[in-house]
C-alpha cells in the first residue's frame, strides 16, 4: 500500500465532509453512502494520524447528529404512545372501547 496523495486526502475530506452536511439535512441514506465511499478509499490507502484524527473529528458530529435523532425519535414515540393511552382511556371512560380507528370518523 501506499501513502495517501494529497488528491485522495482531499476526497477522503469531502467524502466526510459530505457525511457531515448530509447528517445535519438528515439525510442518512446519502450518509451511509459517503462513508462506503470513503470506506473504499481508505482500505487502498493508509492515512496519517493527523489526517485520521480530523476525519474523527467529523465522524463525531456525524454520530452526535445520529444521537440527537434518536433521543428526539424515542421522545415522539414516547409522547405518541401517551397519547394512544390517553385516547384509549377516553374510549373506555365512554362505553366505546370496541371502536376501531378505522370506524371512527370526523366531522368539518
Amino acid at each position: 500500500m501506499s501513502e495517501t496523495t494529497k488528491e485522495e486526502r482531499a476526497d477522503l475530506v469531502r467524502l466526510t465532509k459530505a457525511a457531515v452536511e448530509a447528517a445535519q439535512l438528515g439525510e442518512w441514506d446519502t450518509v451511509i453512502q459517503r462513508y462506503s465511499e470513503r470506506g473504499v478509499l481508505l482500505a487502498s490507502s493508509p492515512v496519517s494520524s493527523s489526517d485520521a484524527d480530523e476525519m474523527r473529528k467529523m465522524d463525531e458530529q456525524v454520530r452526535d447528529h445520529a444521537n440527537t435523532l434518536q433521543a428526539l425519535l424515542a421522545e415522539l414515540l414516547a409522547e405518541a404512545h401517551a397519547t394512544k393511552q390517553r385516547l384509549q382511556g377516553f374510549r373506555h371512560r365512554l362505553g366505546q372501547s370496541n371502536i376501531t380507528p378505522e370506524s371512527v370518523s370526523r366531522e368539518a
